[in-house]
């Protein structure tokens, strides 16, 4: 055996009395392991298993379990707890009432004939501009055809003026007087067909206004539903702001009442200015 081998058998031999003498890592003592910690539990049990002389780099780069936060003071716990309610509560009221008034739309009497020719509440207002639609071509080709008409009526009667004052002046004869008389007569016979067709005209006009009735509700019941959600939710806001913001709110509330000429109603409901004033005050 050359000296290269003998020294291969002697790193060798002593490789294997370091693996021999190297104690058995000790188990962690964990009171009541997580499920993260049983994972790691598992990866470091596979690990020794494999070979215990990478058992210790592994187990010396797993980090400890950071110390679990400490839990909130009880006053504070029942306040956040009650701040909570309040605000569930608001919100479960505000999307009672706004599915409530969407219900409400799809199940009024007036709105019967409407709500049949709509698959869904949400639709309405796509249905309040498709009626407009048809309303306004419905009106624009009624006055394309009546605008004809008229022009056609009105070019007659100057022409039977004309002739008239030829008349009056002594310019006719008497057959182009008898022809002209009977032309009157046939035009006078126009007129009153061209009224007839013109009244007709007008009335298609004013049923075509018929979706104002339908619309319009839609359209006011679709606002104050709005207006109704703004409103809540402005005064959500508003109750369940930030303490220094609530106070600067407060202030400036004092410094309008102050300005104002009369007694101030704290029932009215916020304008569109005090939501505008609210939200910039909240940073929003």
């Amino acid at each position: 055996m050359t000296d290269a081998a003998d020294d291969f058998d002697a790193l060798f031999e002593e490789v294997s009395a370091q693996r021999a003498s190297a104690p058995a890592p000790a188990a962690a003592a964990a009171p009541a392991p997580t499920a993260a910690e049983d994972d790691l539990e598992s990866l470091f049990d596979e690990i020794a298993s494999k070979g215990p002389a990478h058992a210790a780099p592994v187990a010396a780069a797993v980090a400890p379990a950071a110390p679990a936060p400490a839990a909130p003071a009880p006053a504070e716990a029942g306040d956040g707890q009650a701040n909570d309610g309040t605000m569930f509560e608001r919100l479960g009221g505000i999307v009672r009432l706004l599915h409530d008034s969407l219900r409400e739309l799809g199940y009024d009497k007036a709105l019967t004939e409407a709500s049949s020719q709509i698959m869904d509440a949400q639709d309405r207002l796509e249905y309040v501009a498709t009626l407009t639609e048809q309303a306004a071509n419905k009106v624009l080709n009624t006055l394309d055809d009546g605008m004809p008409a008229q022009d056609v009526l009105s070019k007659k009667s100057k022409e039977m003026e004309d002739r008239w004052a030829a008349l009056f002046d002594g310019k006719l004869s008497i057959e182009e007087f008898k022809v002209l008389a009977g032309d009157s007569r046939a035009f006078a016979q126009a007129v009153s067909e061209a009224t007839e067709a013109e009244k007709a005209r007008l009335l298609e006009i004013m049923m075509a206004q018929d979706f104002q009735d339908i619309t319009g509700q839609l359209i006011k019941k679709v606002v104050t539903i709005t207006k109704t959600v703004e409103q809540e939710l402005a005064q959500l806001l508003k109750d369940n702001a930030p303490a220094d913001k609530r106070e600067r709110i407060a202030q400036k509330e004092v410094e309008k009442v102050e300005l104002m000429s009369g007694p101030s109603a704290p029932t009215v409901a916020l304008s569109q200015d005090s939501v505008d004033d609210l939200l910039a005050d909240l940073g929003f």
